[in-house]
C-alpha cells in the first residue's frame, strides 16, 4: 500500500474536479488529468494551461490515449519515472466495464508499487456505488480513500482572510438572472483584490463572465502568463469594461425601443467592443 496513490469518492467528473481544489499541490509539480472527456469539455472545469489532459478514446489525435490498460499503464509508468508531479484519473468504472475488474485492479496494484518509489502522486476517482463491497475494499487496499474533510482541517492558505478564501466558491455558483428575451443579465461581481489574487481565481471569474455571455477572449490569453502582476492589471482593465458594459446594457434595455438598434447594441456590449462609441450615443448630453 502506497501513501502516494489514493482514491477520491466521486460519482462523476464534476464532483471529482471539485474535490481537486482541496488537495494541496506544489507549484513545481507537473499535473496530468486522464479523463473520458476531451479538453474542449474540460476547459470550463479545469485550468488546462497548468494541467496536461489526456482523453481516453479510440480516436487518434493530439492529447488522446487509447483506453487499453497496457497503454495507460505505459503512459503513467513512463511519466512517473522521473520528476515530480500529480496524476488525476477518472473513468475507472468505465475501464472496468471494458476490461473487467481483475485486470483494472491488477493495473492499480502495479502502479501502487511503482509510484511508491517515485516523487509522484496519483488520485483515482472512485464511485463507491459502482462496485461491490468486496471489490471496493480491494481497490481501497491499493489506493486508500482520501479523507478530504480531515485534509481541509489541516490546511489553510497562508496570508488570506477566511472571508476571501470562501469567496471564490460562493461566486462560482452565483445564479445569473435573465433578461426578458432569455439572455443572461450582466451583473457586477465583487471586485477581486490584489491580495491573494491567483490564476485559479481569475479562471473562475472568467467562467462567470462567460456564463453571462461576455466575450472573454481578450483576457483568456493572460492565463498563459506567469506574471500575476500583469495578469491582475489585465483583469482590472476588463473589470472596468464590464462595469461600463453593464451600465450600457441597463440603459439600452430600458430606453431603446427600436428592435434592430437594440439587438446590435446588445451584441456589441457582449463583445465588449465599441463601448466608447456607445457611451457617446447614449450617455452624452
Amino acid at each position: 500500500m502506497s501513501a502516494r496513490i489514493r482514491s477520491i469518492q466521486a460519482t462523476n467528473t464534476d464532483a471529482f474536479i471539485e474535490n481537486l481544489d482541496k488537495i494541496p499541490i506544489p507549484s513545481s509539480h507537473q499535473q496530468i488529468f486522464i479523463s473520458r472527456y476531451p479538453q474542449t469539455s474540460l476547459i470550463d472545469r479545469l485550468d488546462i494551461t497548468e494541467i496536461t489532459c489526456y482523453w481516453m478514446t479510440l480516436s487518434d489525435g493530439m492529447g488522446t490515449i487509447d483506453p487499453s490498460l497496457e497503454k495507460l499503464n505505459h503512459l503513467i509508468m513512463t511519466t512517473t519515472s522521473d520528476g515530480q508531479g500529480t496524476i488525476f484519473m477518472e473513468g475507472i468504472e468505465w475501464l472496468t466495464s471494458l476490461h473487467g475488474f481483475d485486470a483494472v485492479h491488477s493495473m492499480i496494484r502495479s502502479l501502487s508499487e511503482k509510484v511508491s518509489m517515485s516523487d509522484w502522486y496519483i488520485y483515482f476517482a472512485i464511485s463507491g456505488e459502482s462496485f461491490s463491497q468486496r471489490d471496493r475494499s480491494r481497490l481501497y487496499r491499493e489506493a486508500p480513500l482520501l479523507d478530504l474533510d480531515a485534509l481541509q482541517e489541516n490546511i489553510k492558505p497562508v496570508g488570506l482572510k477566511d472571508d476571501f478564501v470562501n469567496k471564490p466558491a460562493q461566486q462560482s455558483s452565483v445564479e445569473i438572472d435573465l433578461n426578458d428575451d432569455g439572455t443572461p443579465k450582466l451583473v457586477l461581481l465583487t471586485k477581486l483584490p490584489r491580495s491573494g489574487f491567483t490564476k485559479q481565481i481569475l479562471q473562475r471569474r472568467i467562467l462567470q463572465w462567460r456564463r453571462m455571455g461576455l466575450d472573454t477572449s481578450d483576457i483568456e490569453s493572460s492565463l498563459y502568463s506567469k506574471d500575476e502582476e500583469k495578469m491582475y492589471i489585465k483583469y482590472a482593465e476588463i473589470e472596468e469594461n464590464i462595469r461600463r458594459a453593464t451600465e450600457l446594457e441597463r440603459y439600452v434595455i430600458s430606453a431603446v425601443g427600436d428592435t434592430q438598434e437594440r439587438t446590435i447594441a446588445l451584441f456589441r456590449i457582449r463583445q465588449l467592443t465599441g463601448l466608447d462609441e456607445l457611451e457617446k450615443i447614449y450617455f452624452s448630453d
